[in-house]
């Protein structure tokens, strides 16, 4: 695994230590992180060792600045219009990690550049959260079982429902959403893991893209579109587990089934959910997709004041 050399040079030493803390818990991004406040010091360290990439304050001298070498170097600047040296780029410095993070990375999109090459990930899973029966809170399942899994590897969670509950699951910050995400897939340009970085958002440890909001867009994307999707995020991206949330408005929902490696059913111990759930595994048997049911775990759930508990 080759790890990438990132330094952060800042003169307010707890910003820089919080920024690095931030950025280097994104393990799959696979960066080796230094932290300095002490121009000196980055000196020293740039004497001894290449920098793959550079965040320095802009409160350091120019002249001084353009004596580090790096591979690609970002300026932490308060306000705008700032004068930069030759292959500087700034950055504001008073914004969210996620955000500062992704310009970096869109940069080393566009110029096929060292932090574009993700890690190489070890296994990958495709998982499938269905249920015939609704408002038993399956999102909620599958977001609490992404958060688990993301404490032991890279997860990212994508919702395929018509009505993915919007605000109430997830941020409304990022103005990009799965359909953005589709729309790069099918042009094929540039690395689609460092795509992804810039438009997750996270839960904690999880990271998700927001669903779509018009289910007519929903509804247009074919099986084919989704399944090439799924094949990509998981070639070419850093995730081990690919989580898939579905409703029953998304073309090829068997074809999806079938793909997954597990389906995670849930369900409640009440008679119509029954019916349901058995209407549901006839109908898998005569229409030829029996094979779902050989990795299909069905959970019992239980609702409490809205709320669900395995």
């Amino acid at each position: 695994m080759y790890q990438k050399n990132f330094v952060i040079c800042d003169e307010e030493p707890l910003y820089a230590k919080n920024l690095m803390e931030m950025i280097q818990s994104r393990k799959e991004l696979g960066f080796q992180m230094q932290v300095f406040h002490q121009f000196e010091q980055l000196e020293k360290f740039a004497s001894q060792k290449p920098i793959q990439i550079l965040l320095i304050g802009e409160a350091y001298p120019k002249e001084a600045r353009m004596r580090i070498e790096a591979k690609e170097k970002f300026i932490l600047v308060k306000g705008e219009n700032r004068i930069l040296g030759e292959g500087e780029h700034e950055i504001y410095k008073y914004q969210s990690v996620d955000k500062i993070l992704s310009k970096i990375l869109e940069f080393s999109m566009e110029n096929n550049s060292i932090a574009g090459k993700v890690v190489q990930k070890k296994q990958r899973k495709l998982i499938g959260i269905y249920s015939p029966i609704h408002r038993i809170g399956k999102t909620k399942f599958a977001l609490e079982m992404g958060k688990e899994l993301a404490g032991k590897s890279p997860v990212l969670y994508l919702n395929l429902e018509e009505y993915a509950g919007g605000a109430c699951y997830f941020s409304q910050e990022q103005e990009k959403d799965l359909g953005d995400l589709l729309y790069y897939v099918r042009h094929e340009t540039g690395n689609l893991g460092l795509k992804i970085r810039t438009m997750a958002e996270q839960m904690g440890e999880l990271d998700y893209i927001r669903p779509m909001s018009v289910v007519q867009d929903l509804q247009s994307i074919s099986t084919e579109e989704w399944l090439e999707l799924f094949k990509q995020v998981m070639e070419k991206c850093v995730y081990e587990v690919l989580i898939l949330d579905l409703g029953d408005s998304v073309q090829g929902l068997y074809e999806i089934l079938n793909t997954c490696d597990t389906v995670y059913t849930p369900y409640i111990d009440e008679p119509a959910a029954k019916a349901k759930l058995m209407q549901y595994t006839e109908n898998l048997r005569k229409t030829g997709y029996e094979s779902i049911l050989e990795h299909t775990i069905q959970k019992p759930v239980r609702t409490k004041n809205g709320g669900t508990a395995v």
